[in-house]
């Protein structure tokens, strides 16, 4: 069999992934999971050959490598094969022309030099041997690519022109520009890799295949229609996308809610594991140096080397109005949702939609998950941080299905008003309590004031040491002024302050940052809450060393008149140390002076001759600064002896204290 190549264009054919996804088998059930990922369930055959088929998108390679699971009772599975992430460079890796040589003739021949090939052109035939390819120059007709070819042992120029045909007679380099040909044009539509499942088992027969790939996150709107009774009607529908690249016919859809740990990694990519390099050793080998004697006054010679080396449906049929553009709300129920089951597990919570899911690729659809009548009331909620007067109108609702409710946004219908206010809701597990803010409630106005406490509970004095447990205490007051035409439930969001021990008359429930207060005011009412936070911490003080006023400080603080009396005794002392220590300061400053007028006066006896005028009253101001100098010295040895004996005072009254 001969390869016979034409100098006209190569044409490849590219399957387009819709149509390759279609031999993948039909998709029985998609679970689409709150961590961006869907368990797509489908069917598969096995054939003849004990395998499963499929093509996946080059980007799911690596998660289907991750998570491909096969049901089937009557086999086992043996592996997964699948070309490598780069089919196209590892196959031209050992070819001995490139991809691009094979955009024309002339560049593959004068890659190929040395092969035989046999050339036809206008009904003549050349046969022989490839030397290699040159360009000729025709003038007005441009240039034109030559091959030489060395035939019956002469060398023959053969023009390249479009009806030039070659024929390739070595079959190796046949079979070698087949597989080059084969190989870019499967790289063509490289958006895809052909897997091969390899079963166990006699018999063809069908199974299921499961496997994990990246989705869109479903989200949930939720519609909520407040009632007199403090119940509402909560409907909750999912949103979701078909991005599969595939449509889906008659799926089962599951939506599950949770927090899963979601990860991804290569598996297709090629790794290489890095060695460390061993240097070769070119270096010169150890020449001894020549022996030029011995000198006379040594014996030998030494010579030294130095070597250096990381979410159902519980549907009370309550009437519950909803109506677009009508003149009465109350005129109209809200229809009731098919839902289907739902189910809670140890870390999710699953809804399955009711019917199969007919959705084209590139298609959202939108259904109900939850209908339910659950425990609602209607509050006005008060932040104190929010900067604002008027607390936000919410709808405090629990969660009574058997289900954890998935986060999402709330669209909020009154019973007789219609349409009020969005909001936004967390997670919700069953049982649990969610606060939902919708509007600005204006008609009540809330001041708040705090007044500190900064009280001693008990004072302890051990080896001149003072300990005073002190109470901190802070009083915040929320005056509330109710609205003028209704009564309301209020909930104050009061900061909650780690460490304190909080209390309030009106403190029903806590959240990690929030102390909540509650309260009913009438219709024109005016109340106010009191919130209390207090801590005790301690102070520890050297009664040698505290000063007066602090001493004074505590006595004003004590917790009772005895202590309080100790304390101002020991302010005083220490406040006549203070007056003492002072004046010693004060004549010490003064002897300085005097110091230093003495050196002065005498400079000047040394520098005149004696009987002069400037002499005599030299030597008679240093005989006044001597006297000056003595009465310091006795002022402040008498001032030191009585801050010795104040001070003994004072270490006896606090050893007494």
């Amino acid at each position: 069999m001969f390869f016979r190549l034409s100098c006209s264009a190569i044409v490849f054919l590219v399957h387009p992934l819709a149509v390759l996804a279609a031999d993948n088998g039909p998709i029985t059930s998609i679970t689409l999971s709150s961590g961006g990922l869907a368990e797509v369930v489908r069917k598969a055959d096995i054939d003849s050959d004990g395998l499963i088929r499929m093509t996946i998108p080059l980007e799911q390679v690596n998660d289907v490598l991750k998570s491909i699971v096969v049901f089937d009772d009557a086999g086992a599975v043996e592996g997964i094969t699948l070309p490598g992430p780069s089919p196209l460079a590892e196959t031209f890796k050992n070819l001995p022309f490139a991809e691009e040589d094979l955009q024309s003739p002339a560049l593959l021949l004068a890659r190929l030099q040395g092969t035989n090939v046999r050339l036809d052109r206008a009904g003549s035939q050349t046969e022989g041997m490839v030397l290699g390819v040159s360009s000729r120059n025709r003038g007005d007709r441009g240039s034109v690519d030559v091959v030489s070819v060395l035939s019956n042992g002469k060398i023959v120029g053969v023009e390249l022109e479009p009806d030039t045909e070659i024929t390739f007679l070595d079959e190796d380099i046949r079979e070698k520009v087949v597989k080059a040909l084969s190989a870019v044009g499967s790289g063509k539509s490289d958006g895809s890799r052909s897997v091969s499942l390899k079963v166990t088992g006699e018999g063809e027969r069908e199974v299921a295949v499961s496997y994990v790939v990246p989705a869109p996150i479903w989200k949930t709107a939720y519609r909520i229609v407040t009632m007199d009774d403090d119940t509402a009607r909560l409907q909750a529908w999912a949103i979701l996308e078909n991005a599969s690249g595939e449509d889906w016919d008659n799926v089962e859809v599951t939506l599950s809610s949770g927090a899963p740990v979601t990860l991804k990694q290569r598996l297709h990519d090629l790794y290489w594991k890095e060695r460390l390099e061993v240097p070769v050793d070119v270096s010169a080998g150890y020449v001894p140096p020549m022996d030029e004697g011995a000198e006379p006054s040594s014996d030998t010679f030494r010579s030294e080397r130095k070597l250096q080396r990381s979410g159902l449906a519980d549907r009370n049929a309550l009437p519950a109005p909803l109506a677009e553009a009508a003149p009465s709300f109350d005129a109209f129920e809200m229809a009731e949702a098919q839902v289907g089951e739902a189910s809670e597990g140890a870390v999710t919570a699953s809804f399955q939609i009711p019917w199969p899911v007919s959705l084209q690729s590139g298609e959202t659809l939108s259904a109900p998950i939850v209908d339910k009548v659950v425990p609602a009331e209607t509050v006005s909620v008060f932040q104190p941080g929010s900067g604002s007067q008027h607390p936000v109108a919410a709808i405090l609702i629990r969660n009574e299905t058997d289900t954890s409710l998935p986060q999402g946004i709330l669209t909020v219908y009154d019973r007789t008003e219609g349409y009020v206010g969005d909001a936004r809701i967390g997670g919700m597990p069953s049982g649990e309590s969610r606060l939902a803010s919708f509007a600005t409630d204006k008609k009540v106005r809330i001041n708040q004031t705090r007044e500190p406490d900064y009280r001693i509970t008990k004072i302890k004095v051990v080896n001149g040491v003072l300990t005073a447990s002190v109470l901190e205490k802070s009083t915040v007051s929320y005056v509330i002024k109710g609205a003028p035409d209704g009564d309301r439930t209020v909930v104050i969001e009061h900061p909650r302050m780690h460490g304190w021990k909080f209390s309030s008359p009106q403190h029903f429930e806590d959240t990690p940052t929030h102390n909540r207060l509650k309260i009913d005011v009438a219709e024109g009412a005016t109340e106010t809450v009191s919130a209390v936070s207090e801590k005790t911490i301690s102070e520890t003080f050297a009664l040698v060393r505290t000063s007066a006023d602090q001493l004074l400080d505590l006595s004003n603080r004590a917790p009772d008149p005895e202590t309080a009396e100790k304390l101002q005794d020991l302010a005083a002392l220490q406040s006549e140390i203070t007056q003492v220590t002072r004046r010693i300061e004060g004549l010490q400053r003064d002897k300085a002076e005097e110091t230093t007028d003495q050196q002065r006066h005498r400079a000047n006896l040394a520098a005149v001759e004696p009987g002069a005028d400037l002499y005599k009253s030299s030597a008679f101001k240093l005989t006044q600064s001597e006297t000056r100098i003595e009465e310091i010295d006795q002022q402040i040895a008498e001032l030191e002896k009585r801050e010795a004996e104040i001070r003994e005072t004072l270490g006896e009254a606090i050893r007494t204290f």
